[in-house]
């Protein structure tokens, strides 16, 4: 894994570069090349590693006129948030209110913990559209992987500890009045597959996040999950899984 960064720490997003040297911020776990193996790829971006970018990539303007034009907008988006305690606090708090429309002077643990995960979706966000930004100025090839089931798990914890976040996050969290540990089980499992298969389809796509292939997957998006299992008098019964409502960002 990657050094977390410096907390506090707000680093500035570079321009997108063709030379890849400058735009890759982790070191390759393998060559394709030496595999002869044409997909090209790339180390994502990680604002959490000790070779992160000074600075966020943006777009290279065609011409003088346009870069004026989005001057403005690209300055505004030219820094990546920081990852300090006090930070984080007032991403969740600001989400409390603003993207959940609840009241700053109370609200639910549930409430909480959808305001932590929608802050560490603005974290993912980042890095995701600044890898897809590096991928489409490089022309890459891209991989698609298909799957009826995708046995994923819950996001939020493992999102935080791959982000090297968790401790942040948790004494963001305690200084709200809230464990961090309290907040994991209002995540949905989501619905999407069970059994071998959909376990196996989804440590694929760990695996090409890994080494930083880019790939996509595609399943279905089931409203009702697979199915819940009950047993009653000692039967099994299928009732749908109401995953969807209590889904998380």
């Amino acid at each position: 894994g990657s050094e977390a960064s410096v907390p506090g720490t707000r680093h500035r997003r570079q321009p997108v570069s063709k030379t890849p040297a400058v735009a890759m911020t982790t070191s390759g776990v393998w060559d394709p090349k030496a595999g002869n193996f044409e997909m090209k790829r790339k180390s994502s971006f990680s604002v959490f590693s000790v070779n992160d970018p000074t600075s966020r990539p943006r777009p290279v303007a065609s011409d003088e006129q346009e870069k004026g034009k989005h001057e403005k907008l690209w300055n505004l988006m030219a820094n990546y948030k920081a990852n300090d305690v006090d930070s984080v606090q007032k991403d969740v708090v600001s989400h409390v209110e603003y993207s959940l429309a609840c009241t700053r002077f109370g609200f639910s643990k549930e409430d909480a913990y959808r305001a932590a995960s929608l802050a560490v979706r603005d974290r993912l966000l980042e890095s995701f559209n600044d890898t897809n930004a590096w991928y489409s100025q490089q022309d890459v090839k891209r991989g698609y992987y298909l799957s009826a089931e995708y046995l994923l798990g819950r996001a939020f914890q493992n999102a935080l500890v791959n982000l090297d976040l968790e401790p942040a996050f948790k004494e963001a969290m305690m200084g709200l009045g809230f464990e961090l540990e309290d907040l994991y089980p209002f995540e949905a499992d989501p619905g999407l597959g069970n059994g071998g298969l959909g376990r196996l389809a989804a440590c694929f796509l760990d695996s090409m996040a890994t080494l930083s292939l880019p790939c996509w997957g595609y399943g279905i998006r089931y409203s009702y999950g697979i199915f819940k299992q009950d047993i009653v008098n000692g039967w099994q019964v299928e009732r749908p899984d109401y995953w969807l409502p209590q889904a998380g960002p």
